[in-house]
């Protein structure tokens, strides 16, 4: 009677693991939102600003070099790259993958350094702009007046969407590099040899 070699069992997935995944899903939608918001109403906003710098009897040609208020172009671009190599990532490792683990974890690190300069804007963003218009000369532009305007054209759910971000991309980056090096995880990456299958031996 012939014998057939075993088969191959399937390996379930830690909850370390997917936990890791979820995040990586979870931050990739919130930077799809953010970079439709800024495609949407970035211009709206770089309009709101410069009729407010207006106003105050200034133009852009008086603000920082580079400065803008619009939050779509390549600002929108680098999320939605950034969004797809999570998905990416996420997918390998929920196939227990360790070559998109060890991406991930190169990867992670730059979100959680981008995600604080984000947060970083958001919360010092009128500060940020006056010390640019201090070193650059530049006096009596209220520059919480122009921050102001500039968020007033988008909508009212925009700070969800921002915070979201900001929270997924430091404190769920930092998770998911912790998460994906616990020995639960470990094992799920660990290379699984065959088993050798020897015609005639005893089934163990």
């Amino acid at each position: 009677m012939s014998q057939t070699p075993p088969q191959p069992t399937g390996r379930n997935r830690p909850g370390a693991v997917s936990a890791a995944v979820w995040i990586q899903i979870l931050l990739a939608l919130f930077l799809v939102a953010q970079a439709v918001v800024g495609f949407l109403y970035g211009a709206d906003a770089q309009d709101a600003a410069e009729a407010e710098l207006e106003a105050q009897g200034f133009s852009t040609s008086d603000l920082p070099d580079g400065f803008t208020f619009e939050g779509g172009g390549v600002n929108a671009i680098v999320f939605i790259a950034f969004a797809v190599l999570l998905v990416v990532f996420a997918l390998l490792n929920a196939a227990g993958n360790r070559v998109g683990r060890i991406l991930t974890w190169i990867v992670q690190p730059l979100v959680l350094i981008c995600s604080g300069v984000l947060a970083f804007g958001i919360i010092a963003g009128a500060a940020s702009l006056d010390a640019g218009l201090e070193a650059s000369g530049t006096e009596g532009i209220d520059a919480q007046a122009l921050m102001d305007a500039a968020y007033g054209a988008y909508p009212s759910w925009t700070p969800v969407v921002d915070y979201g971000v900001v929270a997924l991309g430091v404190l769920g980056s930092l998770l998911v590099v912790i998460l994906l090096a616990l020995p639960a995880a470990n094992a799920y990456f660990r290379k699984e040899e065959p088993e050798k299958f020897i015609p005639g031996a005893p089934a163990a």
